[in-house]
Formats: structure tokens, sequence, C-alpha cells
């Protein structure tokens, strides 16, 4: 008898360095918070925005000098970069509703993404987990091959346990309430589908749920060392394949995706903590870039720590937090029992502590290519349009970071939005916009709208645009 194992959004963006000035070369004044509090030139009804400077929508209009419209560059947008971790676990090799593998599934949809012509100018970096511990053989004939620090070798279990639990003998299979889930079996699979264990190598394979022929029961001979997991953050930390940017990328990341086999547990916390550093430690050496986290697993962590989900999810927000401020995509691949028992809630949770909102959840019984794509393909649009590069003022001189605007044109209505100073400073009715470093301590690389500004920005009409004013005095909340 066998049993189953089982963006960027056409703003038209212009940089206006130096124009749209409040009151660049002229003694007229300004308007005051009072005009924004009124409600005055807001675009659409989602507010987010400041002061209505007006305009006829073919010339700077008041208050703006000549020589602060002839000042315009083209927007420089924020490039993005992903490092993604990627679950290649045992579980991976599940079959989906479409008898296609997971990881199959997953690589053909990394593969078309890595390939995809909007995919170019992104940058992706990737590495795996689980890892295995140094000097630790990634597969294994005996339980001498992998030696005190990753032994036994896994190739005997507990027939009747739900889980595939190791052993050594029958008494390994006792659990403490008394329970005996032995005998403790060579590990053997039906030679025609291998999703199916068998207890008696040499015999016809059986199975209740199917009337499949499974073939002849063949004792494994190889297997994988049983406390071979890594649970060191380092190892994680350092890519498998290093961030670079797409096309040139994509070949060198396909060879290291197509060289994988799935194999071992889930050691999510080291994963996440080491993917974190590395994202980190790449924003911090590319201050012009975003860069992100992508988690993407088809299971909760089952070993190291942190082992919670709370844990993990911890590490997300400690991500978000630091300086360079990380975010944490999540992606789930997940079969019907995995969404009863709570998996996707579970993943949301980090999504949400990443600063990520929501996690993406693959359903095991539909397309998991289609499905696993269109995840990657949102987290590239998410190429965080509201984040734009400081322009730099001609002649070699500095930036004054007290002298920047933002203005959102739109026809004949020129609008300034506020500097608020900080992300906690963000108004859900009059939005704003801050640097990503308090200039007072470093100098900034980003402008960074409020989400009510960034809405804003996202909804208005084709032909609006978004400007950065240089040389004008900064029009503070």
């Amino acid at each position: 008898m066998a049993r189953s194992i089982g963006v960027a959004v056409g703003l038209g963006l212009l940089f206006l360095a130096g124009w749209n000035c409040v009151a660049c070369g002229s003694t007229e004044s300004r308007p005051g918070p009072a005009l924004a509090a009124a409600g005055a030139g807001m675009v659409g009804s989602g507010g987010g925005l400041g002061l209505n400077l007006g305009g006829d929508g073919n010339g700077p209009g008041p208050g703006l000098s000549d020589k602060c419209a002839e000042k315009i560059s083209t927007a420089q947008t924020i490039p993005l970069d992903i490092y993604i971790m990627l679950d290649v676990s045992g579980s991976m090799l599940d079959l989906t509703a479409t008898q296609m593998s997971k990881w199959d599934a997953v690589k053909a949809a990394l593969q078309s993404f890595l390939t995809d012509k909007a995919s170019a100018g992104l940058g992706v970096g990737l590495q795996y987990f689980p890892l295995l511990k140094a000097n630790v053989p990634a597969t294994c004939k005996s339980n001498a091959e992998c030696g005190d620090t990753g032994g036994p070798c896994f190739l005997k279990f507990c027939f009747q346990s739900s889980n595939f639990f190791p052993c050594q003998t029958d008494a390994d299979c006792l659990t403490s309430s008394g329970d005996d889930a032995g005998p403790c079996l060579d590990i053997a699979q039906c030679s025609k589908n291998q999703a199916y264990i068998c207890p008696n190598p040499g015999q016809r394979c059986t199975a209740t749920d199917t009337t499949e022929d499974l073939g002849t029961c063949v004792k494994l001979t190889e297997s994988v060392c049983q406390r071979g997991t890594s649970c060191e953050v380092a190892q994680y930390t350092a890519p498998a394949t290093a961030i670079a940017a797409l096309p040139g990328a994509a070949a060198g990341l396909i060879a290291s995706i197509d060289a994988k086999m799935p194999s071992g547990n889930t050691p999510t916390g080291p994963a996440l903590s080491g993917a974190i550093q590395q994202a980190s430690s790449w924003a911090t050496a590319h201050p012009d870039h975003r860069v992100v986290a992508v988690l993407a697993t088809d299971g909760l962590p089952t070993e190291c720590t942190p082992d919670t989900i709370n844990g993990v999810a911890a590490l997300a927000r400690t991500g978000v937090n630091g300086t360079p401020s990380i975010n944490t995509f999540v992606i789930g691949v997940f079969g019907p029992d995995d969404v009863a028992n709570g998996a996707p809630t579970n993943l949301d949770r980090i999504a949400q502590q990443g600063g990520t909102n929501k996690a993406f959840i693959v359903d095991t019984q539909k397309d998991v290519t289609v499905q696993f794509q269109a995840a990657l393909d949102a987290i590239r649009g998410a190429r965080l349009a509201c984040e734009y590069q400081i322009p730099q003022p001609t002649g070699g001189a500095s930036v004054d970071y007290d002298q920047v605007n933002v203005v959102l044109t739109n026809g004949n209505q020129r609008n300034v939005v506020f500097f608020v100073g900080d992300p906690a400073a963000c108004d859900a009715n009059t939005g704003g916009w801050y640097y990503d470093v308090d200039p007072r301590v470093a100098p900034p690389s980003r402008i960074i709208a409020c989400p009510s500004t960034c809405s804003t920005f996202q909804a208005a009409p084709a032909g609006a645009s978004v400007g950065i004013a240089l040389d004008c005095e900064t029009v503070v909340k």
C-alpha cells in the first residue's frame, strides 16, 4: 500500500529645476496656508496637495520669472532593484493541479519575468533557502557521509507519521503521548510516481486514492542529511547571484535557477534576515536606487530561529525601520490545505510588517506560473513612481535643501505640495513630501511623496506632470 506525500504611471514627469518658483524674482506674495486649507487647487477628490499657484497652463504663471521657466529638466525616476529569497525546500516538488511541480511552475514564471522586455533596467539578485551547513554534502548514502554536524542521512521514516518523520529505529516513532507512528522503515518510492511512498520494496504499488499505475516500490538509496540546514544568517546574506540590471543579468540568473533541485526544510527566519541585510547593504552602496526584498515560499517556518510568524514578521519590520529602509514583498504558493490552516493570513502579517500591506497568494489549484509571474509583475510595477531623484543645479552648484519644491501641473492649475519633514508628519488630507534623509544629518538622495499625495499623483489625468523646483523657498506646512 502506498500513500501520497503530497509604477510608474505615465504622468509625463518633469523635474522643473528652478521653475514654478513661488516668489522667484518677484515681489508678489505667495498664497498662504489658509488657501490650501480651503481646498484651493486640489486635483480631483483625493486631496493630498498644497497650494494652488494658478497660471493658464501656457506659461510660468503668477510670480514666476522667465529665468526660472527656462530651467526645465527631464525627470529621473528612482531605479528599482529586487533581491529574491527563493524557497527550494523539498515541498516545492509537490504537484500542482496542472500536474507540474510547484518548482517547475515557479521556474517558468521566473524565466519569463527575467526575459520580459518590461523588466529591462530592473536590478535583480537571488539567493535560496534552505542552504547547507559548511562541509555537509548536498546528498548522502550513509550516516557517515553526513558526519556529526549534519547526520544522520535521511533514509528511514516513520511510516504512519503525517509529516514524513525521520527515524533510525522503531523507538524513534513513539510520540510523547505514547502514540506509535511506526514502524521505522527504509524510504521507498513508487517507480512511476515518486509522490507516493511505499513500505514493501520490490512489490507493486497500490493506493486507495488513485487508480493510476504507480509502478514498483523501489528503495531510496540516496537522500539528504537530516541536520544539514544552515541557520547562519551570513550564508543567506551572500547572494547566489548578485544584484545586476536586466536584461544583461538574465542569463546568469536563469542558469542559477536551472541548477537548483529542491530539498530540505524551511528556515524562513535566517533566510529573510539575510535577504534584508543584503538589500540594505546594496542600497547603502547605491543610494540612488530603491531596493526591496522578495520572500517567495510555499510554507511556514519549520527550522532555525525565529521559527514563529511573529518572529519572522519582526524581522521584516526591522528592515522597514532600518537606514536605508527595506520593504519586504511576500509571495506564497499554497494548496487548499495550506489555505485552510491559515497560511495566507500568516504571510500577510510578514508583508504588513514589511511595509507592503498584503502577501501575493498563488493558488496551486490554478495555473501557478501565470499567478507567480503576475505577482512579480506587480512588484516590478512598484517602481515607486512617488519617489524622485533630486535634480542637480547647473554650473556645479550645490542643492540648497531649503529651496526645493514639489509641484503638480494639471492643465491651467499648478499646485505646490507642502514639505512636511518626515513620514510621521504626512497628513491624510493635505499630504506632503519629505526627504529620505534629514538634510541636517546627511545629504538626501530622494524626494518621497506622502501616501495621499502619491495617490493623487497616480490618479492625475494624462498630460499632468510632477516637477521639482529648485532655487525657490520651500513651502512648509
